[in-house]
């Protein structure tokens, strides 16, 4: 079983609050154990958050907490309509987040019968701040998250299903590979990594306003994301095309110009798996799949200018050409992201 980074960040928080706490001879530091572990969130712009809403939260429930208490300590009745203003005061400042912290801060100190109601209000302050300032600096500084790492890891296994994608779809398309709904199902994982690619984009951006990132923006990865969803939307209708099937005999008209597509494909997905699918600057090469490009241009054109093509069924050329079409521009757009 992995133990991941924020696992080990959240011990590490709740030990130094505890041992904070006993410093300043604070006799129950629950609350800032409690506060370490909240505020440890994926992301340090998440956690810087989520500390000012637990402290805006401890902050109205424990004045709220020591004005009721102060009434009648532990009464029920005065409970509830204690928690019911609280939620009006909050939902007033528009600190509906910090709700939930502040009824059990609240609660806390309503229910403390013994001692000086005011300052069991303070200590709660006192405990909840050490627990999100600890807890908020550990996140920053050890290991602090970074997901543009991800995101690029990301972006390259959906380039390389992509290119599978394309190779098995020229294969069905050549009766060479039969299992339609393998390509639904590689189909269906590129869309789940696109969706992951973009959760992670998000906390990456969050992070950037933290400072917290590494060489590639934000801006620079939406480029590229967008582009790959722009692939995918071609995939897509050439996994649409492929369910209606097309004749066999339009595509002997140029089964030999898809064969060769199809062989320089997987030649170039054999170099593109030793390179890591991302080109960097120094081995860009904008030109690496022009050359297949061209070559379905080429076969475009040969399909059209078929001498007997008008003998045809019309829709069954019109769904060879959109075959041909969206795998043009899936490659083109494609080819702009390898060399991004």
């Amino acid at each position: 079983m992995k133990i991941g980074l924020r696992t080990i960040k959240t011990g590490i928080a709740v030990t130094l609050s505890l041992f904070v706490s006993n410093l300043l001879g604070i006799d129950n530091p629950f609350y800032a154990a409690v506060a370490a572990i909240i505020v440890m969130q994926p992301t340090v712009s998440d956690s810087w958050v989520t500390g000012i809403n637990r402290m805006l939260g401890t902050v109205i429930g424990a004045v709220v907490g020591a004005i009721f208490v102060g009434i009648a300590p532990a009464n029920p009745l005065l409970a509830g309509f204690g928690i019911i203003v609280l939620i009006l005061i909050m939902n007033r400042l528009n600190w509906g987040e910090s709700i939930a912290i502040a009824g059990v801060v609240f609660v806390g100190i309503f229910l403390n019968i013994e001692g000086d109601h005011i300052s069991n209000a303070l200590h709660r302050l006192l405990d909840t701040s050490i627990g999100i300032i600890i807890g908020v600096i550990i996140n920053y500084t050890v290991y602090p998250p970074a997901y543009d790492g991800k995101v690029i890891d990301e972006i390259k296994q959906i380039s390389k299903n992509t290119l599978k994608y394309n190779i098995k779809a020229l294969e069905l398309l050549l009766k060479e590979e039969e299992n339609l709904e393998l390509l639904e199902e590689q189909i269906q994982g590129i869309e789940k990594e696109l969706k992951t690619s973009e959760k992670l984009l998000e906390l990456q951006k969050k992070e950037e306003k933290m400072k917290i990132y590494c060489g590639i923006k934000h801006k620079e990865m939406l480029i590229i994301i967008n582009l790959e969803k722009e692939v995918f939307q071609h995939l897509q209708n050439i996994q649409n095309i492929l369910e209606k099937g097309i004749h066999e005999d339009i595509v002997n008209i140029v089964k030999e110009d898809i064969d060769n597509i199809k062989s320089s494909l997987k030649k170039f997905y054999e170099k593109e798996k030793q390179i890591g699918f991302i080109h960097n600057g120094n081995d860009k090469d904008p030109d690496n799949l022009k050359p297949i490009i061209q070559h379905i241009k080429k076969t475009k054109v040969h399909l059209n200018n078929y001498k007997d093509i008008n003998n045809y069924p019309t829709d069954e050329v019109v769904k060879m050409l959109v075959f041909l079409y969206n795998l043009e521009e899936a490659l083109l757009k494609f080819n702009m992201i390898i060399c991004c």
